[in-house]
Protein backbone atom coordinates (compact mmCIF):
# COMPACT_ATOMS: atom_id res chain seq x y z
CA UNK A 1 0.00 0.00 0.00
CA UNK A 2 1.37 3.39 -1.00
CA UNK A 3 1.74 5.75 1.96
CA UNK A 4 3.69 8.62 0.36
CA UNK A 5 4.67 10.04 -3.01
CA UNK A 6 8.00 11.67 -3.81
CA UNK A 7 8.69 13.87 -6.82
CA UNK A 8 11.71 15.01 -8.73
CA UNK A 9 11.55 18.76 -9.40
CA UNK A 10 13.13 19.86 -12.69
CA UNK A 11 11.19 18.55 -15.66
CA UNK A 12 8.76 16.73 -13.39
CA UNK A 13 6.90 19.46 -11.50
CA UNK A 14 8.48 22.54 -13.09
CA UNK A 15 8.86 22.84 -16.88
CA UNK A 16 12.55 23.69 -16.61
CA UNK A 17 14.53 21.29 -18.78
CA UNK A 18 14.82 23.70 -21.71
CA UNK A 19 16.05 26.37 -19.28
CA UNK A 20 18.67 23.92 -18.03
CA UNK A 21 19.88 23.28 -21.59
CA UNK A 22 20.17 27.02 -22.19
CA UNK A 23 21.98 27.57 -18.89
CA UNK A 24 24.89 25.26 -19.63
CA UNK A 25 25.05 26.43 -23.24
CA UNK A 26 25.29 30.06 -22.14
CA UNK A 27 27.96 29.22 -19.57
CA UNK A 28 29.97 27.57 -22.35
CA UNK A 29 29.66 30.70 -24.50
CA UNK A 30 30.78 33.00 -21.73
CA UNK A 31 33.85 30.96 -20.82
CA UNK A 32 34.72 30.19 -24.48
CA UNK A 33 34.16 26.45 -24.24
CA UNK A 34 32.55 24.16 -26.82
CA UNK A 35 28.78 24.53 -26.59
CA UNK A 36 27.03 21.32 -25.51
CA UNK A 37 23.96 20.20 -27.43
CA UNK A 38 20.56 19.68 -25.81
CA UNK A 39 21.20 15.94 -25.91
CA UNK A 40 24.60 16.37 -24.23
CA UNK A 41 22.94 18.16 -21.32
CA UNK A 42 19.91 15.85 -21.30
CA UNK A 43 22.20 12.97 -20.35
CA UNK A 44 23.19 14.91 -17.24
CA UNK A 45 19.69 15.72 -15.99
CA UNK A 46 19.08 14.72 -12.41
CA UNK A 47 22.58 15.46 -11.16
CA UNK A 48 23.69 18.40 -9.00
CA UNK A 49 25.15 21.30 -10.97
CA UNK A 50 28.61 20.75 -9.48
CA UNK A 51 28.83 17.38 -11.23
CA UNK A 52 27.51 18.75 -14.49
CA UNK A 53 29.87 21.73 -14.49
CA UNK A 54 32.82 19.44 -13.87
CA UNK A 55 31.70 17.04 -16.60
CA UNK A 56 31.22 19.78 -19.17
CA UNK A 57 33.94 22.24 -18.24
CA UNK A 58 36.43 20.39 -16.05
CA UNK A 59 37.98 22.60 -13.41
CA UNK A 60 37.47 25.84 -15.32
CA UNK A 61 37.90 28.55 -12.67
CA UNK A 62 35.04 30.73 -13.89
CA UNK A 63 32.41 28.07 -14.60
CA UNK A 64 30.68 28.11 -11.20
CA UNK A 65 30.51 31.89 -10.88
CA UNK A 66 29.20 32.26 -14.44
CA UNK A 67 26.67 29.48 -13.84
CA UNK A 68 25.38 31.18 -10.68
CA UNK A 69 24.71 34.38 -12.62
CA UNK A 70 23.27 32.74 -15.75
CA UNK A 71 20.91 30.40 -13.92
CA UNK A 72 19.12 33.32 -12.27
CA UNK A 73 18.27 34.68 -15.71
CA UNK A 74 17.38 31.43 -17.48
CA UNK A 75 15.21 30.25 -14.60
CA UNK A 76 13.08 33.38 -14.30
CA UNK A 77 9.34 32.90 -14.65
CA UNK A 78 9.43 29.12 -14.95
CA UNK A 79 6.01 27.51 -14.77
CA UNK A 80 4.69 24.20 -13.45
CA UNK A 81 3.83 21.54 -15.98
CA UNK A 82 0.22 21.69 -17.19
CA UNK A 83 -2.21 20.35 -14.57
CA UNK A 84 0.58 19.89 -12.00
CA UNK A 85 -1.05 21.99 -9.29
CA UNK A 86 -4.47 20.36 -9.57
CA UNK A 87 -3.04 16.85 -9.68
CA UNK A 88 -0.83 17.50 -6.66
CA UNK A 89 -3.84 18.77 -4.74
CA UNK A 90 -5.80 15.67 -5.76
CA UNK A 91 -3.13 13.31 -4.40
CA UNK A 92 -4.30 12.78 -0.84
CA UNK A 93 -1.06 11.33 0.48
CA UNK A 94 2.00 12.89 2.13
CA UNK A 95 4.21 14.33 -0.60
CA UNK A 96 7.87 15.18 -0.80
CA UNK A 97 10.47 16.41 -3.27
CA UNK A 98 13.80 14.73 -3.89
CA UNK A 99 15.82 16.94 -6.20
CA UNK A 100 19.39 17.59 -7.32
CA UNK A 101 18.70 21.32 -7.33
CA UNK A 102 20.20 23.34 -4.50
CA UNK A 103 17.82 24.35 -1.72
CA UNK A 104 17.55 28.09 -2.45
CA UNK A 105 16.98 27.52 -6.17
CA UNK A 106 14.49 24.74 -5.53
CA UNK A 107 12.39 26.84 -3.16
CA UNK A 108 12.50 29.80 -5.52
CA UNK A 109 11.23 27.97 -8.59
CA UNK A 110 8.59 26.11 -6.57
CA UNK A 111 7.01 29.37 -5.47
CA UNK A 112 3.73 28.82 -3.66
CA UNK A 113 3.64 25.16 -4.75
CA UNK A 114 5.98 24.56 -1.83
CA UNK A 115 2.98 24.51 0.51
CA UNK A 116 1.79 21.29 -1.13
CA UNK A 117 4.84 19.32 0.07
CA UNK A 118 5.68 17.95 3.48
CA UNK A 119 9.44 17.55 2.89
CA UNK A 120 12.07 18.74 0.42
CA UNK A 121 15.39 16.93 0.14
CA UNK A 122 18.16 18.77 -1.70
CA UNK A 123 21.87 17.92 -2.26
CA UNK A 124 23.03 19.87 0.78
CA UNK A 125 21.30 17.33 3.04
CA UNK A 126 23.00 14.12 1.86
CA UNK A 127 26.51 12.89 1.22
CA UNK A 128 25.59 10.88 -1.86
CA UNK A 129 23.28 11.88 -4.72
CA UNK A 130 21.01 10.20 -7.25
CA UNK A 131 21.11 7.46 -8.42
CA UNK A 132 22.33 6.54 -4.93
CA UNK A 133 19.20 5.96 -2.80
CA UNK A 134 20.36 8.10 0.14
CA UNK A 135 18.17 11.14 -0.79
CA UNK A 136 15.07 8.96 -1.07
CA UNK A 137 15.85 7.22 2.20
CA UNK A 138 16.14 10.59 3.91
CA UNK A 139 12.80 11.77 2.51
CA UNK A 140 11.13 8.55 3.65
CA UNK A 141 12.65 8.94 7.11
CA UNK A 142 11.28 12.46 7.36
CA UNK A 143 7.83 11.24 6.26
CA UNK A 144 7.96 8.24 8.65
CA UNK A 145 7.38 5.71 5.87
CA UNK A 146 9.49 2.93 4.41
CA UNK A 147 10.82 3.17 0.87
CA UNK A 148 8.77 0.12 -0.10
CA UNK A 149 5.62 2.07 0.82
CA UNK A 150 6.62 4.99 -1.39
CA UNK A 151 6.36 5.90 -5.07
CA UNK A 152 8.88 8.21 -6.72
CA UNK A 153 7.91 10.26 -9.79
CA UNK A 154 10.62 11.51 -12.14
CA UNK A 155 11.35 12.41 -15.73
CA UNK A 156 14.69 10.69 -16.31
CA UNK A 157 16.10 7.18 -16.32
CA UNK A 158 18.47 8.38 -13.57
CA UNK A 159 15.37 8.95 -11.42
CA UNK A 160 14.17 5.45 -12.28
CA UNK A 161 17.53 3.94 -11.33
CA UNK A 162 17.34 5.85 -8.04
CA UNK A 163 13.92 4.33 -7.34
CA UNK A 164 15.19 0.85 -8.17
CA UNK A 165 18.14 1.32 -5.83
CA UNK A 166 15.84 2.58 -3.06
CA UNK A 167 13.16 -0.08 -3.49
CA UNK A 168 10.39 2.40 -4.22
CA UNK A 169 7.75 2.24 -6.90
CA UNK A 170 8.32 4.56 -9.84
CA UNK A 171 6.31 6.54 -12.37
CA UNK A 172 8.24 7.88 -15.34
CA UNK A 173 7.03 11.19 -16.76
CA UNK A 174 7.99 11.25 -20.44
CA UNK A 175 8.14 14.96 -21.15
CA UNK A 176 11.40 16.73 -22.08
CA UNK A 177 13.77 14.49 -20.17
CA UNK A 178 13.97 10.78 -20.93
CA UNK A 179 11.58 9.54 -23.60
CA UNK A 180 8.81 6.98 -23.36
CA UNK A 181 11.02 4.50 -25.21
CA UNK A 182 13.94 5.22 -22.84
CA UNK A 183 11.80 4.16 -19.89
CA UNK A 184 10.25 1.27 -21.78
CA UNK A 185 13.68 -0.09 -22.71
CA UNK A 186 14.42 -0.39 -18.98
CA UNK A 187 11.28 -2.43 -18.47
CA UNK A 188 9.16 0.29 -16.88
CA UNK A 189 5.41 -0.11 -17.33
CA UNK A 190 4.13 2.87 -15.36
CA UNK A 191 4.88 5.73 -17.75
CA UNK A 192 2.90 8.98 -17.92
CA UNK A 193 2.77 11.25 -20.95
CA UNK A 194 1.27 14.11 -18.93
CA UNK A 195 1.15 15.11 -15.30
CA UNK A 196 -2.52 14.33 -14.80
CA UNK A 197 -1.92 10.68 -15.74
CA UNK A 198 0.14 10.28 -12.57
CA UNK A 199 -2.98 10.15 -10.39
CA UNK A 200 -4.39 7.12 -12.22
CA UNK A 201 -1.03 5.34 -12.31
CA UNK A 202 -0.65 5.74 -8.55
CA UNK A 203 -3.68 3.52 -8.14
CA UNK A 204 -1.75 0.61 -9.69
CA UNK A 205 0.70 0.43 -6.76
Amino acid sequence: MTKAVLFDLDGTIIDSNEAIFKTYQEVARQIDNPIPSDDDVRKLLGQPSQYNLNHLFGDHPKARDVYNKVVKITHENLQPLPNARKTLMDIKLPKGIVTSKRSDNAKEILGDLIELFDVIVTPEQTTLQKPNPEPIYLACEKLHVSSSETVYVGDTTRDYQTALNAGTGFIGLAHKGSTYSDFESMGLKTIANSFEEILELLETF
